[in-house]
């Protein structure tokens, strides 16, 4: 009798720790954000507000964290909290990550990687509730930053897409001018080249990014609404290319 007694309590036991070391995870995948520096430093405080609040008085040196910032191609990594705003980094940087970890606790560990490709925000610690509360409450405040459009898929496929338009959209443009020889004609490959140069030329990797991080706003209106500046200026050519067309037609 004694050996399937001590077989249960040791069953329990097991059990009751492997349920106290419980961990659970939430993890948040980002639209593409726009942000300036002081803006994620408020989203940083309230990440350590929440943090202490959850895991209570921590001893020292028990948790750690560290800053990452893409630089040029160059990652920087900073082994201690840091504000976005405290660090010297030229207006705009396109990777930014902050990792929390603390074992043992309520909050256990917070991951933000934000970056051209892919933005997400991981929460994991020993308390469900706390988990999806800060995992919620980032996740609605990167939504206040976040952008219509960017990233590095939604480039590639709309460039790719709208490059063999444009270039289709030329030739054959060019083909029936050396046709036709009306001067309304050359509506279609004028359009077609100007949207194809645009498409090439333009640094859309800084005006549609996944994710960028300014120092402070520019004050000048040109700079900071180029994204839909350009935007406007290819929807220009693309519009122009039928409207032509409607012209030659209409001269014959």
């Amino acid at each position: 009798m004694r050996v399937p007694v001590l077989l249960t309590v040791c069953v329990s036991l097991a059990a009751t720790s492997l349920l106290n070391a419980a961990q659970f995870s939430e993890t948040r995948d980002l639209p593409p954000l726009k942000l300036a520096s002081s803006e994620l430093d408020a989203i940083l405080i309230k990440i350590h507000s929440f943090v202490d609040m959850a895991n209570g008085s921590a001893e020292q040196g028990s948790s750690r964290e560290t800053v990452k910032l893409a630089v040029g191609g160059h990652q920087i990594e900073i082994p201690h909290f840091s504000l976005a705003s405290s660090v010297a980094f030229p207006n705009e940087i396109f990777g930014f990550s902050y990792a929390y970890y603390q074992a043992d606790e309520p909050i256990s560990s917070v991951t933000v990687d934000l970056g051209d490709s892919s933005r997400r925000v991981l929460v994991s610690g020993e308390s469900a509730d706390q988990v999806k509360a800060l995992s919620n409450l980032l996740a609605n405040e990167f939504h206040r930053h976040s952008s219509p459009i960017g990233g590095t898929k939604i480039r590639r496929v709309a460039g790719t897409f709208l490059s063999m338009l444009f270039l289709t959209s030329l030739m054959i443009g060019s083909a029936y001018y050396w046709k036709n020889r009306h001067s309304r004609s050359l509506g279609i490959p004028i359009c077609s080249t100007i949207g194809f140069l645009l498409v090439i030329l333009v640094p859309w990797h800084r005006l549609l990014p996944g994710f960028i991080l300014y120092q402070r706003y520019s004050p000048f209106f040109l700079i900071r609404h180029a994204p839909q500046i350009c935007l406007l200026a290819l929807l220009a050519a693309l519009v122009g290319i039928p409207v032509s067309h409607f012209l030659s037609r209409k001269e014959q």
